[in-house]
């Protein structure tokens, strides 16, 4: 299973907008169109990068960035003034016709070198001019974020036995498996923050819960905060947390 997934990202809060589930003998480019939206900056992979694909974009409107294969050819290279903060990871930040003579886009993108956490040189092409490079850099880096939230969530659903063979069940059991682990995740945070030790990680929290070894302390005051959560005539769970 591949789930597709647009996110909204705004003041260090995630949230998700949209997800296409797909099945894993489909290719994710065709169906990753339905994800385009002209209220948000698309960001992906250097998988989904087709020059034509980015020169429509430019002129639906639609704002990227998109990283780039490292043996993707650059011609007719314009360097952009820029005055970099000291612990800045951009290494250069131009403006550029992409691909070869046979396959050249018609319009100038924007291409931002940077460097990943392990020393490694990242390029990705933008449509945005109005916003410097280390931000640029950074919208890609919080891609790796929601990826690797999203590999941890599907490493640690537990679906032993599936209730039915149908894609819609399928699906449905899989999803409301990702409902009970977030809703039990943020039952974690928000006991542990009352809870001076002993401390639990989510993963041990999850199994001790599911073991019925949960410390009395843990249990007293998961129950208190429920109690009192739920007595406040709350009907949603928070956003934060």
């Amino acid at each position: 299973m591949h789930l597709l997934k647009m996110v909204d990202i705004c003041e260090r809060v995630a949230f998700i907008v949209n997800v296409i589930e797909t099945i894993a003998l489909k290719h994710d480019g065709p169906i990753g169109e339905g994800l385009v939206d002209k209220r948000f900056v698309l960001v992906e992979d250097r998988a989904y990068l087709k020059i034509k694909r980015i020169d429509q974009f430019v002129l639906d409107k639609q704002d990227f960035v998109i990283r780039m294969k490292e043996n993707s050819e650059l011609s007719s290279i314009k360097s952009l003034r820029r005055m970099p903060p000291k612990d800045s990871n951009v290494t250069r930040d131009m403006t550029c016709l992409l691909g070869t003579v046979q396959s050249r886009s018609e319009i100038r993108h924007r291409v931002v070198f940077f460097k990943d956490n392990d020393g490694n040189e990242i390029r990705v092409a933008t449509s945005l001019f109005n916003v410097s490079a280390e931000v640029v850099a950074d919208m890609y880096k919080a891609r790796w974020g929601i990826e690797s939230f999203f590999r941890w969530i599907k490493q640690s659903l537990n679906v032993p036995v599936l209730v039915g063979t149908t894609e819609n069940a399928v699906f449905s059991q899989l999803f409301a498996a990702l409902i009970a682990y977030v809703l039990l995740i943020w039952l974690h945070q928000q006991t542990k923050a009352l809870i001076y030790r002993p401390k639990r990680s989510p993963t041990s929290f999850l199994r001790m819960l599911l073991e019925d070894t949960l410390p009395l302390i843990w249990k007293d005051t998961m129950a208190f905060f429920l109690y009192n959560y739920f007595a406040s005539d709350r009907t949603c769970l928070p956003i934060s947390g």
